[in-house]
């Protein structure tokens, strides 16, 4: 086998994981803080006002909201931004007080935007020049502003701050249960392929006893047998590429053990599989103890093998004419609803089923997770 080294000039920058940008993760929870921040302050100053007797005019309520609008905004993006761009180059302090101070000059900025476009036409500077309020010049006015949002983005990054930390905690505790499970499920597989290696020892035995009884009277005969048996190992243990199997994969197993074994012979399978279901991916010694629990020890003629894929599940359902009830098997079932609930903690539903000479178990299991 042979293997052509990847030189540098073959691996293309854009490989490299994107730098994240500025606003990335704004949200609605953003949002939120942004227009509940322009709608408390208002309200809480209407109401304080309403306490103290005093009256408050519309155009001052419209005018606070506008202007909270803005601080918050600037507060917000800014403090997006910082996480961003600077979260690994600085440390907490310094990021805050950057945004505190970027937001606040961005909020200060666009204060004098809302001035023209909110204030004069409401006429807010003559209501405040009646009730005495008026500033004394623009710079005292701009100063005045200033101030304000500088109190508000520091408030208000610093929420933003402990509310990205808190967010990104959950994120990282979720990826660690997420990998947590699936290093579970990898394990129970492990365990699975390694079961499957182990093949039944009683069975293997009976089998060469049975090409050894048949090469005696007929090499035809116990080349065909010796042809089972080699089909069925091939079936049993482990593919070289270590995955997961599959539905196609476990009914190759459930057909070569139904022709190795002696004592279904006269059996017949009808599988009935659908074809969008064959690649389905499914763990490993799902299907076949379900396979022997219904045949019950040799009694059954005839079973029933169907594999279908509904929305977001993988259905089986096997039965057939057996009436014996084998302790072995049951022993079996209870062992694969253990599997089940590790390999599935999420939901998987076992039903057996053994009256009036019909053995059935159904098997559902989400389709969506099959592959650890």
């Amino acid at each position: 086998m042979s293997s052509v080294p990847i030189t540098a000039a073959e691996t293309p920058a854009a490989a490299r994981p994107a730098a994240p940008g500025p606003l990335r993760g704004f949200r609605a929870r953003q949002l939120a803080v942004i227009f509940g921040f322009a709608a408390f302050v208002p309200l809480v100053g209407y109401l304080f006002a309403a306490a103290l007797g005093e009256s408050v005019r519309f155009p001052f309520i419209v005018y606070e909201f506008a202007a909270c609008l803005v601080i918050g905004s600037s507060a917000q993006l800014s403090a997006l931004a910082a996480q961003n761009l600077w979260r690994h180059r600085m440390g907490a302090p310094w990021r805050v007080a950057l945004a505190v101070l970027i937001a606040a000059a961005g909020a200060t900025a666009l204060l004098q935007l809302v001035d023209f476009a909110v204030a004069r036409p409401l006429g807010i500077d003559q209501l405040m020049a009646q009730e005495g309020k008026a500033f004394a010049s623009t710079a005292q006015r701009i100063v005045y502003q200033m101030s304000g949002a500088l109190k508000w983005s520091l408030v208000l990054v610093v929420l933003c701050e402990l509310l990205e930390a808190n967010h990104r905690a959950q994120d990282e505790l979720h990826a660690m249960r997420m990998a947590a499970l699936a290093a579970e499920r990898n394990l129970v597989e492990g365990k699975l392929r390694a079961m499957q290696a182990r093949v039944d020892p009683d069975l293997l035995f009976d089998a060469l006893l049975e090409i050894d009884q048949c090469y005696a009277h007929d090499d035809a005969a116990g080349r065909g047998r010796l042809d089972a048996l080699i089909r069925f190992l091939r079936a049993a243990l482990p593919s070289d590429s270590g995955g997961g199997s599959s539905v196609g994969r476990e009914q190759e197993l459930v057909e070569a053990y139904v022709a190795l074994v002696p004592g279904h012979r006269d059996l017949t399978v009808d599988f009935a599989v659908e074809p969008a279901a064959r690649q389905v991916p499914m763990p490993a010694m799902l299907l076949l103890p379900l396979v022997r629990w219904v045949l019950a020890d040799g009694s059954a003629r005839h079973a029933r093998v169907e594999v279908s894929k509904p929305a977001g599940v993988l259905a089986v359902v096997v039965e057939s004419d057996a009436d014996v009830v084998g302790a072995s098997a049951e022993i079996a079932i209870r062992a694969l609803r253990e599997r089940l609930g590790q390999l599935f903690p999420a939901g998987a539903d076992l039903e057996v089923h053994a009256a009036d000479g019909v053995r059935r178990a159904a098997l559902t299991i989400p389709a969506s997770a099959q592959a650890a």
